[in-house]
């Protein structure tokens, strides 16, 4: 009997360590994947630019990220001109779309014009950059089940690894 619970906890244990290389797997693939968000134009692109540099008030916990992104932002649309097709998609890893989000969602502006120009932006582009965020929670989602299975896992092996006591052995 103990050599079959000894072979049920070993089996266990190799499950949860492949699980655990994909959890791993799927973390490393999620930390390095690009998110193409359509900003449909130049324009588009300058005026989020534009809106960053100008209206987004930053802080030291975030001035690295907001730097990130502008500076990915800027390089794709420089590479963008340089190739000359017309092409506004642009790539992002997951840091940077949800900055971008962070981003869209907090400028604060004054005026008229600002709220007209800001408000164009947002209805060209927050489609676009919420279907990339839909894509990335899809793919956490994904990793977070793994996760609640690997905790299962380790339930059932410390279930598994607690010594049976037989009703006579508590009796006496």
């Amino acid at each position: 009997m103990a050599k079959a619970k000894q072979k049920s906890t070993a089996e266990l244990k190799d499950l949860r360590a492949q699980l655990e290389i994909e959890v791993n797997e799927a973390q490393k693939e999620l930390a390095e994947k690009k998110y193409s968000v359509n900003l449909e134009s130049i324009q588009n692109i300058n005026a989020i630019l534009k809106q960053i540099d100008k209206n987004y008030e930053w802080s030291i916990k975030n001035a690295a990220f907001v730097i990130n992104l502008y500076d990915a932002l800027a390089d794709q649309k420089k590479q963008f001109q340089i190739e000359d097709k017309g092409e506004s998609t642009v790539q992002l890893n997951s840091v940077q779309l949800n900055q971008l989000y962070t981003i869209i969602t907090n400028i604060t502006g004054t005026g008229i014009e600002a709220a007209k120009t800001f408000t164009r932006l947002l209805t060209n582009v927050g489609a676009q950059i919420s279907d990339a965020l839909k894509e990335m929670a899809e793919a956490n989602k994904v990793i977070q089940e793994k996760h609640v299975a690997l905790a299962e896992l380790d339930g059932a092996i410390d279930q598994a690894e607690k010594p049976e006591v037989a009703v006579e052995e508590i009796t006496q």
